[in-house]
C-alpha cells in the first residue's frame, strides 16, 4: 500500500478527471432511462420533430419556419442515426443537455479556486427540472443553452489569457462561433452579443488601469478585435447555417411563393432576396405572435417557479378509451411531464442574487458581475416583453441559476459554521429531484401521488 502522500497525489491527479466524469455520466444516464417515453411527439416536438425529418428529405421544412435551422439540424441528426422514433428525434437533446453539464463544470472550474464548487455547480445543473425536461424533448432550447453555455466559457477562457498577457485571439474566435450557433438556433441569442462585448471590455478597462499608459494603447486593437470577433464570425456562422436553404431555395416557404407569383429565385442576388424576406417573415411573426397556451406566465414569476409548462398530460378516460391502442395509463392513474426547475436550486438561488449584486458593485468580484450580467441579460428582455412568455424559456438561464448558487455555496464554505452549506445543497438538490422525478419523466402513478408534488395551483 503507497503512503499517505502517495494516495493523496493520485487524489490530486485524479480527481479532477473523475469527479466531473462521475457527473456527467450520471447526467447522461437519467436522460437517457425511458428516453424514449411517451411513445409519441408531445408538445412542440410536433413542430421540431417532423421540421427536422423534412430538412433530410428535401433540405428545408416545407412550412412557414419561425425559427433558424442549426437547433433543427442537431435533432435530425439523431433521427438519421436512430430512425424516426421517439428516441431518435430526443437523442441529440439528450446529448446537448448532457454535455452542458459538462461545460458548466469547465465554467465552474474558470471561477471557483476549488473543485467541489466546481462539482456543485455541475450536480445543480443535472438535476434541475427544467434542464432535464428539456433535455428530454425536441425542441431547440436545451441546444441553446448548450450554446449560450459555450459562449460564457470561451469567454472566461479569454479572459484568464489576457490576465496572463496572451492576446486571446483564438478564444474571442471560439467566443464567435458558440454566439453565432446560439443565434443560428434562436434569435434571442442576440442579447448575448452586447452582454458578451461588455465583459471583454471591462475586462481590458481594468487591466489598461492596472497596467499603465502602454495597456491603453493596446486596448485599443484589442477592443476592435472583440467587436469583430463578436458581431462578424456570429453573423458568418448565421449564414452558413442556412447553406441547405439556400442549395434548396425553391422548395422553401418563400420559394414557393415567389415561384407562385413567376418569379422563382434563379441567382445569387435573387436568392439572397428570397433569403432576407424569410428574415422578414421570422421577425414578423414573433412580433405578431400572442401566446395563447394556459401556460403561459409574465417573467418576473419565473424565478419563483411560478408557473411551469404541462408537456404531456395521460389520464384513462373515455376519450382516451376510444383511442387506437386504447389507455396509456391505467384506470385512476396518471403520467405527466411538468417543465418544473427544481425547487431546491432556485429558490435557494434567490439568496445568491443579492451576493452576487453587493460582491460585484461593493467588492469589485468580477465573478460575480459575469454572472449577473448574463443571468440579467437573458432574463430582462423578457421582463420588459409586452407579451407573456413561457417559463421554459428560461433553460440557457439554469447554468446562471447553478453557477450563481454554487458561488454563494463557495462562500459559505470560507466560514466555519458554514462549512456544510455546499455538501447540504447538493444533497438536497438530488433528494428533491428524486421527489419530483414522476412529474419530470412520465412515471405513471396514482392521482394522489402526482398531485403530492403540485405544490400551488400554478403548478396544476
Amino acid at each position: 500500500m503507497g503512503s499517505s502522500s502517495d494516495r493523496a497525489g493520485r487524489r490530486r491527479r485524479w480527481g479532477p478527471i473523475a469527479l466531473p466524469a462521475a457527473v456527467v455520466l450520471a447526467a447522461g444516464a437519467l436522460r437517457l432511462f425511458r428516453l424514449d417515453r411517451p411513445h409519441r411527439i408531445y408538445f412542440d416536438e410536433a413542430y421540431y420533430a417532423n421540421d427536422a425529418h423534412e430538412y433530410l428529405r428535401q433540405g428545408v421544412e416545407s412550412v412557414r419556419a419561425v425559427h433558424p435551422p442549426l437547433g433543427k439540424w442537431l435533432i435530425a441528426g439523431g433521427i438519421e442515426v436512430f430512425g424516426f422514433n421517439p428516441f431518435g428525434w430526443r437523442i441529440s437533446a439528450a446529448l446537448a443537455g448532457t454535455l452542458t453539464v459538462l461545460v458548466v463544470y469547465a465554467c465552474a472550474r474558470r471561477l471557483f479556486p476549488d473543485l467541489w464548487s466546481a462539482a456543485l455547480a455541475a450536480v445543480l445543473l443535472a438535476v434541475d427540472g427544467l434542464a432535464f425536461t428539456m433535455s428530454r424533448i425536441a425542441m431547440l432550447d436545451v441546444f441553446f443553452a448548450l450554446f449560450v453555455s459555450l459562449t460564457f466559457l470561451s469567454l472566461l477562457v479569454h479572459r484568464d489569457v489576457r490576465a496572463g498577457g496572451g492576446r486571446g485571439l483564438r478564444w474571442l474566435a471560439a467566443t464567435g462561433l458558440a454566439l453565432g450557433s446560439a443565434v443560428a438556433t434562436k434569435w434571442a441569442g442576440i442579447v448575448l452579443v452586447p452582454a458578451a462585448l461588455v465583459f471583454v471590455l471591462v475586462g481590458e478597462w481594468v487591466w489598461a488601469r492596472r497596467e499603465g499608459p502602454a495597456r491603453w494603447r493596446s486596448m485599443a486593437g484589442s477592443v476592435v478585435l472583440a467587436a469583430a470577433s463578436l458581431t462578424v464570425i456570429p453573423s458568418a456562422v448565421y449564414v452558413a447555417s442556412y447553406a441547405s436553404w439556400f442549395a434548396n431555395v425553391e422548395r422553401t416557404d418563400a420559394g414557393r411563393r415567389l415561384c407562385a407569383e413567376g418569379a422563382c429565385p434563379d441567382g445569387p442576388v435573387s436568392t439572397l432576396a428570397a433569403w432576407w424576406g424569410e428574415q422578414a417573415d421570422i421577425l414578423r411573426f414573433h412580433r405578431k405572435l400572442v401566446p395563447r397556451h394556459p401556460d403561459r406566465s409574465p417573467a418576473w414569476g419565473w424565478p419563483l417557479l411560478d408557473r411551469p409548462v404541462l408537456y404531456h398530460f395521460e389520464r384513462c378516460d373515455a376519450e382516451a378509451r376510444e383511442r387506437p391502442g386504447g389507455c396509456a395509463v391505467a384506470p385512476g392513474h396518471r403520467a405527466k411531464i411538468v417543465g418544473l426547475g427544481n425547487p431546491a436550486v432556485w429558490w435557494p438561488a434567490l439568496a445568491a442574487y443579492p451576493v452576487l449584486a453587493y460582491a460585484a458593485l461593493r467588492r469589485r468580484d468580477w465573478r460575480a458581475g459575469a454572472l449577473l450580467l448574463f443571468l440579467l441579460a437573458q432574463w430582462l428582455p423578457w421582463l420588459v416583453s409586452p407579451t407573456p412568455g413561457y417559463f421554459f424559456y428560461m433553460t440557457p438561464v439554469v447554468t446562471f441559476v447553478a453557477l450563481s448558487l454554487a458561488y454563494l455555496a463557495e462562500r459559505c464554505a470560507r466560514t466555519r459554521a458554514l462549512r456544510w452549506v455546499p455538501a447540504g445543497l447538493a444533497v438536497l438538490a438530488v433528494a428533491s429531484f428524486a421527489f419530483f422525478y414522476p412529474v419530470y419523466a412520465a412515471v405513471e402513478a396514482p392521482r394522489e401521488e402526482l398531485d403530492l408534488r403540485m405544490w400551488n395551483e400554478g403548478w396544476r
